[in-house]
């Protein structure tokens, strides 16, 4: 190959690869990898009424890995010390679990498949989000619609700011 031909074919080879790289970069599975900070938890009725799951500033880190795996936190704002308490028995409302994690870019959801839970119901279960918002450092998210102890339906709704 002559180098005249040789070079343009180089640059035009490099150019694809760089966009392929920048197109791999800009899924959903892409951006969703690294730590987000809880900015509100709450729950929507198909009244259109909205609770505050965890009360009024929650707080908490859910963690997605390059390699798959995620972590997640929430606790509620203003738990008081409960005198005689040890860390294994956690004082107001607090949830944690972790796991695998995979992204369904067409759908915009993630599917949470819970390895450890405090919450043993969610163990071993696969928990399927709607991505509803995920630009920059601002990402919303929802659950499927579930019913809480006396059958009222509602939809629990999550969201975040990346950590810088």
């Amino acid at each position: 190959m002559r180098m005249r031909t040789f070079i343009p074919a180089v640059i035009v080879a490099l150019a694809a690869c760089n966009a392929g790289a920048a197109l791999a970069a800009d899924t959903l599975g892409a951006r969703l990898v690294g730590a987000w900070k809880i900015v509100s938890v709450y729950d929507t009725f198909p009244d259109g009424s909205r609770r505050d799951t965890w009360g009024p500033g929650a707080q908490g880190l859910v963690v997605f890995t390059p390699g798959g795996q995620f972590s997640a936190i929430i606790v509620g704002r203003d738990r008081q010390p409960k005198p005689g308490s040890v860390p294994s028995e956690p004082v107001g409302p607090a949830l944690a679990y972790s796991g695998a994690y995979s992204v369904d870019e067409q759908a915009r959801t993630f599917a949470n498949t819970v390895w450890q839970s405090t919450f043993p119901q969610w163990q071993g279960q696969t928990l399927v989000r709607t991505i509803e918002q995920l630009d920059g450092d601002h990402l919303k998210v929802r659950s499927a619609p579930i019913a809480d102890p006396s059958g009222r339906q509602f939809v629990p709704h999550l969201e975040l700011e990346r950590v810088k």
